[in-house]
């Protein structure tokens, strides 16, 4: 295995000019497990409130489709 050293390394920028930049050491423990419990954490508030939308409505979708045509019928009715 390869080990970063702190030395600063030789890169290119787009226009071909040499830059120097310093090797990130690897992240801490701690900053990978926050960033694991962020991103378990959005996942699970985004499938709980999709599954809550889905699943726990108050009338099918059926029904919300139906009197969804309804009301438009009748607001082009009123205006005609």
């Amino acid at each position: 295995m390869s080990t970063r050293s702190d030395q600063p390394t030789m890169s290119y920028d787009p226009f071909g000019e040499p830059v120097e930049v310093a090797c990130q050491g690897t992240s801490a423990a701690g900053d990978r497990r926050a960033r694991n419990v962020a991103v378990i954490g959005f996942w699970l508030v985004a499938v709980t409130l999709t599954a809550s939308r889905i699943y726990f409505a108050d009338e099918p979708v059926a029904q919300m489709v139906a009197n969804a045509h309804a009301q438009v019928a009748a607001f082009i009715t009123a205006i005609l």
